[in-house]
């Protein structure tokens, strides 16, 4: 897109581009506030429901007006059903969905998607317009997803899924769009890092030594920075290769340095771990790029890069919200030990640089209780809240696997017994949500397998497990090949990236949901594995 000044012309984004950031700023948006809301106003239902919107949004950026007046009638009999449908829900539906907020956002993914839906039916049965597809991976990808609506789980995201991203794999995006789609990916999380973080330099003050930003869990703040990183590492690989302005390298290589200076302070192995594998594919890719045998000092670089920008990146964490004296606490964290606005600057509440730096090489040569971090999706704590009466404490007791503290302050003994139990109860239908979880010890509560894979399998069933892992590995095969055959095309390595977070993260920490940005990236970019042999 071009406009003028005084008779110059200059180029920025195009509009579909600009529109994408948006949307993929809004799909941080929606990550953060569904996995930090109260659930008491309707908020978490509003921002899970708005992934559809704006799936609907990203799909018909793609039309063209003449194309849906060419076809008017059903949209019109549509547009009446679904404004009279959806007005009936939102006064009405109550039984169904409680909050009002929530109902509105229902009646517009309905209304939206019906558009969609006609539009594609229409574009495929009768135009016969639809990307050229991998047949063989397509049908792997449907036998999953319905294989996971017709197990015994009772999530309904599924089907929403199913439709959603069935719909978006059926459009014919030409080769701008998808790359204004990529670039709109990146542009928009790495938006969102500043946005977050600008919020928490003035709101979130650092009293927590595993440092949580805008979510109320640090391993949840640190998968959000592993998005972020891989955003940047596709911008560093994109402005290589397009041979940008030095300045834009400088700035991306930085940026990089700044990111893992918060992953360091999140204080979590399995994000180090799922960052330092991330680092080495992007280091061989960007050798690539520059076509010069130089792994090792890219490599040294990217430290170079991290050692610059702690410092700043610590200082500005700690220090900038202690001027503005406003803290704001998200659902569960207000505690006597958190900064309060009436703190001085140097509280000890304050996270000082030494017990950073202390943690830290703790966590890497000492395993702590610390596994059972304060995650709404995992464990519930009973014991520290509730002043349970002997009884019920010694009901508990009784209904823990680990009893003793020698037992659940081995990490591996913890691992080992979630793992078990949750194989041990595998079946081929899958497990609703009220036959899942065990008491760990007595003060906790597993409700979750700790692993993408092994809780796939929980809800879904063995098969479908199985379906998303071939699916997985032939889809990382494919990219990389696409990336070295293929000119190394940037969205390939962009896929790459994003895929990896949520499949590596997972093997130990929760890293899916229906509105999780880790698994709206995924699908999205199953997209890329599903068309890029065909495209011409």
């Amino acid at each position: 897109m071009e406009f003028a000044i005084k008779g110059k012309s200059f180029c920025i984004w195009s509009k579909k581009r600009i529109l994408y950031t948006i949307c993929f700023f809004l799909f941080c948006l929606i990550d953060q506030r569904t996995k930090t809301g109260s659930g008491l106003d309707g908020a978490i239902e509003t921002f899970r429901n708005m992934v559809g919107v704006l799936m609907a949004v990203i799909i018909m950026s793609h039309y063209k007006w003449e194309e849906v007046m060419a076809h008017k009638i059903p949209y019109v009999i549509w547009t009446v059903i679904g404004l009279t449908a959806g007005i009936l829900f939102i006064a009405l539906g109550q039984p169904l969905a409680y909050y009002v907020n929530g109902r509105v956002m229902v009646g517009l993914d309905v209304l939206l998607f019906g558009y969609v839906a006609i539009h594609t039916v229409i574009s495929v049965l009768i135009e016969k317009k639809y990307p050229k597809l991998n047949k063989r991976m397509l049908g792997l990808w449907a036998v999953m997803m319905l294989l996971m609506i017709f197990s015994k789980s009772d999530y309904i995201w599924p089907w929403c899924y199913f439709i959603m991203f069935g719909c978006f794999y059926l459009t014919d995006f030409t080769a701008e769009e998808q790359e204004d789609m990529y670039q709109g990916i990146m542009n928009g999380v790495i938006l969102a890092f500043f946005a977050f973080q600008g919020y928490c330099c003035v709101f979130r003050p650092y009293d927590q030594v595993r440092y949580i930003g805008i979510y109320n869990n640090c391993n949840l703040n640190g998968l959000f920075y592993l998005e972020v990183l891989a955003a940047i590492f596709g911008k560093i690989l994109y402005v290589t290769k397009e041979n940008k302005h030095k300045f834009w390298r400088v700035y991306y290589w930085l940026g990089a340095g700044v990111v893992y200076s918060f992953l360091f302070m999140t204080i979590g192995r399995t994000a180090w771990m799922v960052s330092f594998v991330l680092g080495l594919i992007f280091l061989g890719f960007y050798q690539s790029e520059k076509r010069k045998k130089q792994y090792i000092r890219n490599g040294l670089l990217l430290v170079l890069c991290v050692c610059v920008m702690f410092p700043l990146t610590f200082s500005m964490t700690r220090y900038l919200p202690a001027v503005f004296h406003h803290p704001v606490w998200f659902w569960g964290e207000w505690s006597e030990d958190k900064v309060h606005s009436w703190d001085p600057w140097n509280s000890e509440k304050y996270v000082d640089i030494d017990e950073l730096l202390e943690t830290a090489v703790g966590r890497t040569t000492e395993i702590t209780n610390g596994i059972f971090g304060a995650n709404p999706f995992t464990i519930k704590a009973f014991a520290a809240e509730l002043q349970e009466t002997a009884s019920q404490e010694e009901q508990l007791q009784e209904m823990a696997v680990l009893k003793t503290e020698e037992e659940y302050t081995d990490p591996f003994l913890v691992r080992k017994t979630i793992y078990s139990h949750y194989l041990a109860n595998l079946n081929l239908v899958g497990h609703t949500q009220s036959d899942q979880g065990f008491q760990l010890t007595y003060a906790y509560w597993i409700g979750h397998a700790h692993n993408i894979y092994l809780q796939f399998a929980t809800d879904f069933g063995i098969p479908a497990a199985v379906c998303l892992i071939i699916l997985c590995l032939v889809s990382i095969v494919k990219l990389v090949k696409c990336y070295y055959q293929k000119g190394r095309p940037v969205v390939a390595a962009v896929s790459i990236f994003v895929m990896l977070v949520p499949l590596l993260f997972g093997m130990l920490e929760y890293s899916w949901g229906s509105s999780a940005l880790t698994m709206i990236l995924l699908f999205l970019c199953w997209r890329q594995t599903l068309v890029y042999e065909n495209e011409k």
